[in-house]
């Protein structure tokens, strides 16, 4: 069973992304993102990701990807965070033509 929906406010999004990228981060994870999103993480703990609101978060980027101007350059990279071990797609900017 998926999650209904999440509301994500895409112009804060934008935002948290151009802040990335201006700090020339050559990619970030879905966990960064997340971070800088909402002022920080929240581990879910045994949580199905069908339910996941960072799982559900790393589906809107996933599929706003270039709109929001970034690419996914690798999925279901092993992270380590408070001490557990997720998984978390990493993303690189995509430059702009003028």
């Amino acid at each position: 069973m998926m999650a209904e929906h999440i509301s994500v406010d895409t112009n804060r999004l934008m935002d948290v992304l151009a802040e990335m990228h201006e700090k020339q981060l050559p990619s970030v994870l879905t966990t960064d993102i997340i971070e800088n999103y909402m002022g920080g993480f929240h581990q879910n703990k045994k949580v199905p990701p069908s339910v996941s609101w960072n799982a559900q978060f790393g589906k809107y980027l996933k599929a706003n990807a270039q709109s929001l101007g970034i690419t996914e350059i690798a999925a279901k990279e092993k992270v380590k965070l408070n001490g557990t071990m997720t998984s978390a797609s990493r993303w690189a900017f995509v430059e702009q033509c003028d």
